[in-house]
This record gives C-alpha cells, sequence and structure tokens, in this order.
C-alpha cells in the first residue's frame, strides 16, 4: 500500500544489476482537492457556528452574532481546529486506503540539532521580512485577536485563548497546512511552489485581519513548509508555530518575565511532547 510520505531517493544499483520494471505511479492527490476541502470545511463550520450563535441568541438576546462571547469564540475555534484535522485525516484515508500518523508528518526527529538550526534560521529570516515590510509599509494595524487580548482581562478566558492559540493550533493547522496541503502540493508541484501555495493559503485564513498581517503570516507559512520539508517531520514546525504564538500572547498581554518564559517554554515543550507521543517512525533528514 502506497502512502503520502516524502521518500528518499532510490539508491543506484550495482554495476552489472539490470534495474527492475518500475512500479506503477502511486495514487496522489489532485492540487484542486486541498481547495474543495477547505470549502466543505469552512462552510460546515460557517452553518454549524451560524446554528449555535442562532440557539445561543434564542437563550439570551444580548448575544450577538458579530461579536459572540470570548467562551464561545474559543469553543467554536476548537471545533474549526478539530475538523481540519479530521478533514486531513480522511482525504488521505479515502486516497491511500489508510492513514498512519507518519503520512501526515508526524515522524519522530532523531537530530534536533539540525532541526534546530533550521528552525533558528528560518525564524530569523521570517523576522527580517517582517521588519522590512514594516519599514516599508509602516506598522500595520493590530490584529484582531490581539486587540481581543488585550482589552480581556478574566483569568478563564485568558488560560482558554492560550490553550487554543500556544497548543491546540500549533498542533491542529501543522496537521492540516503541512502534512495535508503542503504534502499534496509538493507531490504536485515541487517543495518550492508547494511551499509558496501553501504558505499563501495559510496566511490568507487567517483573514479577515490586516493586509501587512496576512503578508506576514504567509511568509511565516512559506517557511513552515521549508522547515517540514527540510526535516521531513512537522513536529519541529509545531514547535516554531507554538513558539512564534507563545511569544505573540505574551508580548501582548505584557506578561512578566517568569511568566512569558514559562509560557514559552511550556508550550513549546508540552507541543513537542505530545506530537512525538503520537508520532511514528524517525524522520529522514538531510
Amino acid at each position: 500500500m502506497t502512502n503520502p510520505e516524502f521518500l528518499p531517493p532510490r539508491p543506484e544499483l550495482p554495476d552489472g544489476m539490470a534495474e527492475a520494471e518500475p512500479p506503477p505511479d502511486p495514487p496522489s492527490i489532485a492540487v484542486w482537492v486541498p481547495f474543495a476541502v477547505m470549502g466543505i470545511v469552512f462552510i460546515a463550520i460557517g452553518t454549524f457556528s451560524a446554528a449555535v450563535l442562532g440557539l445561543a441568541h434564542a437563550m439570551d438576546p444580548s448575544i450577538k452574532f458579530d461579536d459572540p462571547p470570548d467562551s464561545l469564540t474559543i469553543v467554536l475555534t476548537l471545533v474549526q481546529d478539530a475538523a481540519l484535522v479530521l478533514a486531513a485525516v480522511l482525504t488521505f484515508k479515502i486516497v491511500f486506503g489508510r492513514v498512519r500518523a507518519a503520512d501526515l508528518g508526524l515522524r519522530r526527529v532523531t537530530r534536533w540539532g539540525y532541526a534546530l538550526k533550521m528552525m533558528a534560521a528560518l525564524y530569523a529570516a521570517f523576522w527580517v521580512v517582517a521588519l522590512v515590510l514594516e519599514l516599508i509599509f509602516g506598522t500595520p494595524p493590530k490584529q484582531e485577536l490581539v486587540t481581543e487580548l488585550e482589552k480581556q482581562s478574566s483569568f478563564a478566558i485568558l488560560a482558554g485563548y492560550a490553550v487554543l492559540t500556544c497548543f491546540v493550533a500549533p498542533i491542529c493547522e501543522e496537521i492540516f497546512f503541512r502534512g495535508f496541503v503542503f504534502t499534496t502540493f509538493a507531490r504536485r508541484l515541487g517543495p518550492g511552489w508547494g511551499a509558496v501555495l501553501a504558505g499563501g493559503i495559510f496566511g490568507l485564513i487567517h483573514a479577515p485581519n490586516p493586509l501587512l498581517g496576512l503578508i506576514a503570516l504567509g511568509v511565516l507559512g512559506v517557511a513552515l513548509c521549508l522547515l517540514y520539508w527540510t526535516t521531513q517531520s512537522i513536529i519541529p514546525c509545531m514547535a516554531l508555530h507554538a513558539l512564534n504564538n507563545s511569544i505573540s500572547f505574551g508580548a501582548t498581554k505584557s506578561l512578566d518575565a517568569w511568566m512569558f518564559l514559562a509560557l514559552v517554554i511550556g508550550s513549546v515543550g508540552l507541543v513537542v511532547a505530545v506530537a512525538t507521543a503520537v508520532s511514528s517512525r524517525p524522520a529522514v533528514t538531510a
């Protein structure tokens, strides 16, 4: 049974040995499929969210459709993230007949030194691009989530947002956008164009937000795709995603140094631990 994971090149045959009949091309996913899957997921989640908000409004008329309570926003976002992972798993299951953790990029990293160097280089490149964009176009308006976090004082709500943005999102979004979307594009278009397309989509799905913010997130998405391609595992991508989100969260709330450090180390460490626990065989690294 074939699978969608990245494979190393075939080794050279010894002299004098005839090459065997090549196997048939493995099944692959068409480029349009991720777009269709995203459309189905977002329509389904939009319909579900409207129904939930409608019921909530019927029970409490003060609840508005365009400004739901933070607790409800957190729950609906959790449902959306879970739906993305489920959609990726079901798509691979339908096309390939089965799906393993490794098929979605969940492979244990054996060379963390190499992975950490790639993470540092790509994250530094992301910040250079972000700073250049800011110098050219000025400081972008704050993202909607940042504005919401700044005015939020409830510990329970802030804890919910922290879990959502620093733990759940890095795991679920990396499985979907790197493990599924980028894998599909890379197999069809190559890693370069696959990274650009998947990264662009990653930026756009964070709308509505300021355009410069979407561009910066698109650049981060490209960097995460390249990190996956070079390490052959999405676990470093999850770690870098958690690092970026926890830094943003801590800076937004102006956390004390010890709380800031605890959030960053805790979120990155927990994401890596959980992802490694459910992953399969070690990744292939260059």
